[in-house]
């Protein structure tokens, strides 16, 4: 007879606070690794006999983000699978891993309430495999990873923004993901010529002239060239 795995999801939460990238965990409250650090996360519901039965990895992840944290990310896709009989003490278990992007404004209520602590993952990783239960730093860097990846040939990092935004924010947002420096003239030639956003109201910010808003012309665009 054949022992049935363990399937969860968990999501990788980041957000840009200031001038760093930081990343959403949960305290564990039961065993196994009480105490310590997490991704937010939780079991696929597979029991049409309960009535319980989730259409996919992505509607299970919602659904937990959902029921934990009251919470819809910006942008939500899935990253990878981890598995192995070593992952976690209860036995033969597989994660998807989710990477779920939100801005600032959003989550920040959630750590207000307790619900969520945030680590910095950029400029400096804060965080040890220590301090996180099961592999889940691992699963950090792997969606980090992905975040980077893809910030160089897509909209990726709007979603760590308000809906409205500067283009001097998209800038600093890609910036502080990648690494890579941008010229202002260029970046904002790249971007406006790939016609992947529409603009929107002026932005009113203290000390200086209102500048144009713009926001996402589709939830996620890949773009013809590298920005950088």
């Amino acid at each position: 007879m054949f022992k049935t795995p363990i399937l969860t999801v968990d999501a990788v939460i980041l957000t840009l606070v200031g001038d760093k990238l930081m990343v959403g965990l949960m305290r564990r409250s039961d065993a196994p690794c009480a105490g310590q650090l997490a991704l937010p996360g939780g079991y696929v519901h597979a029991d049409p006999e309960a009535g319980k039965v989730d259409a996919s990895t992505g509607d299970a992840m919602l659904r937990i983000l959902r029921s934990k944290l009251g919470f819809r990310p910006s942008h939500l896709e899935q990253v990878c699978t981890a598995s192995g009989p070593k992952r976690d003490p209860r036995g033969w278990s597989a994660s998807v891993v989710h990477l779920a992007l939100h801005q600032q404004e959003v989550v920040q209520p959630l750590v207000d309430a307790g619900k969520l602590e945030m680590h910095e993952l950029i400029p400096t990783l804060t965080l040890k495999a220590r301090d996180l239960a099961f592999d889940h730093l691992q699963l950090v860097d792997t969606a980090l990873a992905r975040l980077k990846a893809k910030a160089s040939y897509s909209t990726i990092v709007a979603h760590l923004l308000p809906k409205v935004f500067r283009m001097s924010d998209l800038q600093a947002a890609y910036e502080i993901v990648t690494g890579v420096p941008t010229n202002k003239d260029n970046f904002r030639r790249k971007v406006l010529d790939e016609a992947v956003l529409v603009e929107a109201e002026l932005l009113r910010h203290s000390g200086g002239r209102p500048a144009q808003g713009y926001s996402l012309r589709e939830e996620l665009a890949i773009l013809g060239r590298q920005i950088s």
